[in-house]
């Protein structure tokens, strides 16, 4: 695994202890609740301050909205739970989830399949579908945790969720209670589906989840680190705390490289993190001996961050970001280990079972299907298939050489009587479209190929110009003659309209016999 180093440090915005750190889903944002009543948002990349609310009490948790962009859940000491969006210069959206109970929220989560949120106010689990009003309200409270022996909560007997984790679709809720172990909950039948309970576990600070993996890990403030396979009560690996102190600061724990490692903050300061696969210590990251009791992880793109908040450090209150680049290593030996160790992790005595019989059958079928092809390969007369395969090749190319052959030799005449024929068709074409044109006209069928060329038709007389002679003169027409100006007109149009559209070669004999016809001629 990569190693952490310090990115960022961030200070001058709270006055005392930082109880909350949380990372947006989209890794630019870090948003931390503090003792003195405000939230802060910060730049993960550039550290820079961006935002800040100011409450009237205590902030205890913080939790971005899963799919809403930018939607930030506070949770206060005064029983307030406050929902902010559309953060701006001006200020931002506010809803409020109304929760009938003046008490400390200690813990958030909300499902992203179902949008219900589940909120640990006081000594109460409250689930509510928070997405659909401006303003909400409870709709579902769970019953008290069940009871446990006396002599394990004779001390302190109060009922307090420290953290919420939803399951299967929103159907299913952990909850991690300070002095009665852990339960997780049938939301619609309020039942318990089962119970981690004293002395198998003491008092519980934080906890969290790793769905890949199926494993809860436990922060208690005595035993230290506990891991369990959700389903399963007993603990399958612990982690001691460093040292042991009198002090007893609620410290909060995330997974971290997709389910790798586990990190954890410390009364020391310093804050470690454990390999999963190994179960060792891989890292610790020093804080020069201050409580460090908010922590929050998150990964975007190649690298990973882990937030740290100090507590009790007044005016010189600070967040740390460390980051790590996480690009994992391509050997298979642990890629496989890691896998093994997602597969170990997330099945119990059920799913054995389930994989020995399915590894049965599949042995079974694998020995079954051998037996078919020995059978096939020992009665398919395979050497005349491959025989008739091979002449069937052999034709082929055969086939395909000749037509070749005949291609070199005969391309030359095929490429002739190919541009003729194109040529023809041409041709015809054009005479087609030329005999239209006439016909629109309505000149006479002999008339064609005829061109504009050399004509001079300022003055209304025409020449041949392969001759030099006049062929007609307008001017030496006499009106007297018996054709009117009307008919003169009349029949000059039809050899302008050929002179002007025409465009062949010229035929000067065929427009001779029109200017003959039409305007030689007298009566």
């Amino acid at each position: 695994m990569p190693a952490y180093v310090e990115h960022k440090t961030l200070v001058g915005e709270h006055g005392d202890s930082v109880n909350t750190v949380a990372f947006s889903p989209c890794g630019r944002y870090l948003a931390s609740g503090s003792s003195d009543h405000s939230v802060c948002i910060w730049s993960v990349h550039s550290g820079s301050f961006l935002f800040r609310v100011v409450f009237e009490s205590t902030i205890n948790v913080l939790h971005w909205h899963p799919t809403r962009e930018e939607t930030l859940i506070c949770g206060c000491d005064d029983g307030s739970v406050v929902s902010m969006s559309d953060f701006r210069p001006n200020g931002f959206e506010k809803k409020l989830i109304r929760l009938g109970l003046k008490a400390p929220v200690f813990c958030v989560d909300i499902d992203a399949s179902t949008s219900m949120w589940a909120i640990g106010v006081g000594n109460q689990i409250n689930i509510t579908a928070g997405d659909n009003q401006d303003e909400c309200t409870a709709a579902t409270r769970l019953p008290p945790p069940p009871k446990v022996d006396a002599k394990y909560t004779e001390n302190d007997s109060r009922v307090r969720p420290r953290a919420l984790h939803f399951l299967s679709g929103g159907h299913k809720l952990i909850v991690s209670y300070l002095n009665h172990g852990i339960v997780v909950w049938n939301i619609v039948s309020k039942t318990v589906i089962w119970h981690v309970k004293p002395p198998s576990i003491s008092q519980i600070a934080s906890s969290a989840v790793c769905l890949d993996m199926n494993v809860l890990v436990v922060n208690t403030l005595q035993d230290g680190l506990c891991l369990y396979r959700i389903g399963n009560k007993k603990a399958i690996w612990k982690w001691e705390h460093e040292s042991e102190c009198d002090v007893q600061c609620p410290s909060s724990i995330s997974f971290l490289h997709e389910g790798r490692a586990v990190v954890s903050g410390a009364i020391t300061g310093n804050v470690r993190v454990w390999n999963m696969d190994s179960k060792d210590l891989y890292q610790v990251l020093p804080h020069g001996g201050d409580i460090t009791q908010a922590v929050a992880t998150c990964q975007q793109g190649a690298w990973n961050y882990i937030a740290v908040g100090s507590a009790l450090k007044g005016q010189d209150t600070y967040i740390k970001i460390w980051k790590a680049n996480i690009t994992f290593s391509s050997d298979i030996l642990e890629v496989f280990w890691h896998r093994l160790m997602v597969l170990r992790f997330s099945m119990d005595l059920m799913d054995y079972g389930r994989v020995a019989l399915a590894v049965a059958f599949t042995i079974l079928w694998a020995a079954a299907a051998f037996a078919v092809v020995r059978l096939m390969w020992l009665h398919i007369p395979w050497r005349e298939i491959c025989g008739g395969i091979i002449g069937f090749a052999r034709d082929a190319v055969h086939v395909v050489l000749s037509l070749a052959l005949w291609l070199l030799s005969e391309g030359s005449l095929v490429l002739l009587t190919v541009r003729g024929f194109v040529r023809d068709t041409s041709m015809a074409m054009l005479d087609w479209l030329r005999s239209a044109v006439r016909s629109f006209l309505d000149l006479p069928p002999a008339v064609h190929h005829l061109q504009e060329s050399m004509i001079d038709l300022g003055d209304r007389t025409i020449y041949n110009p392969h001759s030099n002679t006049k062929l007609v003169d307008k001017a030496n027409i006499n009106p007297n003659d018996g054709v009117g100006n009307e008919t003169l007109e009349s029949a000059w149009e039809p050899v302008r309209k050929i002179i002007i559209l025409a465009h062949s070669e010229p035929a000067w004999n065929d427009l001779d016999q029109i200017c003959d016809v039409r305007l030689a001629k007298t009566p």
